[in-house]
């Protein structure tokens, strides 16, 4: 922060003291700059794109998982695109309501999936159910993921 400030300074300073020299200058850098924000916005907007078409379902499913792992994650890369690196967190809510039920003391791990998810295939693994405060069961939640990552790769 101190380093932007004295940088804005000294260019003010410049400008003032040689505006003939620092007019042209300053107009090249700020087309840049706009040029670089321009194409780093393009890149979050096609990521977010490719994100939206990587659907998660998380449910609860204690007869078709492992015991001890009943939480069911199944990923679908709808994106033309390669999926690598994926992340995500869980949120478990009751029926018509919005509020995460998690043990925050707790929770709060990242989970990942550790393949490569080629366009069009599905991922499904099975997780440890994620600590509940007390008073709520498993059994009776929704569970939605959040704050979903990814990479994405041509093939």
């Amino acid at each position: 922060m101190p380093l932007g400030i004295v940088l804005l300074l000294v260019w003010l300073f410049l400008l003032l003291r040689y505006p003939r020299v620092m007019l042209p200058t300053s107009g090249v850098l700020v087309g840049l700059a706009l040029l670089l924000a321009a194409f780093v916005g393009i890149r979050q907007w096609q990521n977010n794109q490719h994100l939206e078409e990587l659907h998660v379902t998380i449910m609860y499913q204690p007869e078709s998982c492992e015991f001890g792992k009943p939480l069911s994650i199944t990923i679908d890369n709808r994106s033309v695109l390669s999926a690598s690196d994926i992340q995500w967190q869980v949120h478990a809510s009751q029926p018509g309501q919005q509020r995460n039920l998690l043990d925050t003391t707790v929770a709060g791990d990242v989970y990942r999936a550790s393949e490569i998810l080629a366009p069009g295939a599905s991922w499904q693994h099975c997780f440890a159910v994620v600590p509940l405060r007390t008073g709520y069961r498993a059994s009776d939640m929704q569970y939605r993921a959040t704050d979903l990552d990814a990479r994405f790769t041509s093939n």
